[in-house]
């Protein structure tokens, strides 16, 4: 029991910001296409993030084939990543919140790779 919570939590924290963030972005596009802006990033790319995301959070609760939870997770990181350099880039004073995001990616893929 205790194994499950110490690999759900983490899990559900980091599923709970991505799958919401891509969801978010359907819900109010001219709001995270400003942000996208502002970030660098191209409005194109907006939908292509959220589908990912949600796509990316099936994939890590579903009963898939753990080669395609491997791919989520690392594609996960791949989003935060680039989160993280855009955020650094463009408001130098505030990555720390993305750090933030970053750590809890990587206890939640800890605690799967460990269970």
């Amino acid at each position: 029991m205790k194994k499950q919570l110490l690999f759900w939590i983490p899990t559900a924290l980091l599923l709970f910001f991505m799958v919401g963030s891509g969801i978010y972005y359907f819900v109010d596009t001219p709001a995270a296409a400003l942000a996208f802006t502002q970030l660098g990033y191209p409005t194109y790319t907006l939908y292509f993030n959220a589908i990912a995301k949600i796509l990316g959070g099936i994939a890590i609760v579903a009963p898939v084939p753990k080669v395609l939870k491997e791919w989520a997770y690392a594609g996960y990181l791949f989003i935060l990543l680039l989160a993280l350099q855009a955020v650094i880039m463009t408001m130098p004073g505030i990555p720390y919140p993305m750090l933030a995001f970053v750590a809890i990616w990587g206890w939640a893929y800890w605690r799967y790779r460990v269970r």
